[in-house]
């Protein structure tokens, strides 16, 4: 489910509850049907740490994405990627924050982008696992200011992408 419609439905059904149950509130009687939280049951979550940031393209486009999504903020998700310049056959591991993306709807990958991460319509196309794609939109680098997938690309000069 998007987040739109998922907004959409919460407000629907958080809307319709409110009515339902305001009028117990304002009078007192929903005091009478409020339970204490059994605090033996409570558990706490984990902390999340700078390690779970890593993103690996071993994973479906789906989870990658609500992974870019939830993680969104503070640690954000990071991946590492080769950058390949085909003239001398030089290779640059760069460090990149990845910021927003999308699970692409053309799920298949072909032979030959499985390794190579391609550009496609204004993103990053990175093949994941079970034959899936994540198309990434904006990317940031070590120090540098966050950018749409098509300045980076342009940035690259030719070069090109690989998964690690």
């Amino acid at each position: 489910m998007q987040a739109p419609d998922l907004l959409a439905l919460l407000f629907s059904e958080g809307s319709k509850l409110l009515i339902r149950e305001l009028p117990y509130v304002l009078d007192g009687s929903a005091k009478m049907k409020a339970q204490a939280q059994d605090d033996s049951k409570a558990t706490l979550a984990p902390k999340i740490t700078a390690e779970e940031s890593w993103l690996s393209f071993d994973q479906e486009a789906s989870i990658l994405h609500n992974k870019v999504r939830a993680f969104a903020g503070w640690p954000g998700t990071r991946a590492k990627v080769a950058v390949v310049d085909d003239r001398n056959s030089e290779q640059n591991i760069i460090e990149l924050k990845i910021i927003s993306t999308r699970v692409c709807a053309h799920s298949k990958i072909k032979a030959n982008e499985v390794d190579g991460i391609t550009f496609r319509k204004g993103a990053l196309v990175i093949p994941c696992g079970g034959c899936t794609a994540l198309e990434v939109l904006e990317v940031q680098l070590p120090g540098k200011k966050v950018v749409n997938a098509a300045a980076f690309w342009n940035g690259l000069r030719g070069q090109k992408l690989k998964i690690l």
